[in-house]
């Protein structure tokens, strides 16, 4: 049986060294994927590494030059895609959400749906490649791992600019909920990157979320939501979204 491969996009500061972890996992059913351990794993042009008891396996990366770069990863006879975007560690980040923040679509939606009928939220697309200018932009999604290939289709059917996605790692949606696995995830883009500009997401839980790590949050929805942490912004569209950021 052909392995579940999942390398975890990185966003790295110039000049850092680092290492690509890929988790190796035997699809039996969906959600049912049981960690494969002793797995080879090689990442095409920086080297190997074998997966331990929990499936995980790092390898590290040669230097990269500044740029976006897609690195190839194999196991046996399986293939998968990481992205590593390398810029100046000085550099503007921002996060956003997917589900109901540039997706017009609900966790459960997008399970079900084919990628052509999930649209984007109006005016997103315009708004992120604009940002995607000055800010270096990474993707932060509760969505499990194994639709990290459906979600990157997504992103490239609609023309989003091309950059990190960060979805579950270690946490299944019934293991730790969607704060949870936000804030563990924040704190990596945090001890790497002091510019984080600001944090998008769709629920008051992304704006807590953000606000742990001393991430300016931002929440978009149609109507006002009940609670935010203190220093949230509450805005009604991308258009709003990106006139806040100028």
């Amino acid at each position: 049986m052909s392995p579940l491969l999942s390398p975890r996009d990185l966003l790295l500061p110039a000049g850092r060294e680092a290492a690509l972890t890929v988790e190796v996992e035997t699809r039996w059913a969906p959600f049912i994927d049981p960690a494969r351990s002793g797995a080879e794993v090689e990442v095409e042009n920086h080297g190997q590494a074998r997966t331990g008891p929990d499936g995980l396996a790092t390898v590290p990366l040669k230097p990269l030059p500044e740029g976006l770069h897609r690195l190839r990863v194999r196991c046996g006879r399986a293939e998968a895609e990481a992205l590593v975007r390398v810029a100046p560690g000085t550099s503007a980040v921002l996060v956003t959400d997917i589900d109901h923040t540039i997706a017009d679509v609900s966790p459960a939606g997008f399970i079900l749906k084919p990628n052509p009928w999930v649209r984007t939220l109006a005016g997103a697309v315009d708004a992120l490649t604009s940002l995607g200018g000055r800010m270096q932009i990474v993707y932060l999604s509760a969505r499990d791992h194994i639709y990290a290939n459906k979600t990157r289709a997504w992103l490239r059917r609609n023309a989003f600019p091309e950059a990190p996605l960060f979805v579950r790692a270690g946490t299944r949606f019934w293991s730790c909920r969607s704060k949870g696995h936000k804030v563990a995830r924040l704190g990596e883009l945090r001890a790497l990157w002091p510019n984080i500009r600001a944090g998008i997401g769709d629920l008051p839980s992304d704006a807590e979320a953000y606000a742990a790590h001393g991430i300016p949050p931002i929440v978009i929805s149609p109507r006002q939501p009940a609670a935010l942490p203190e220093g949230a912004v509450w805005v009604r569209s991308w258009t709003e979204i990106l006139k806040h950021l100028r």
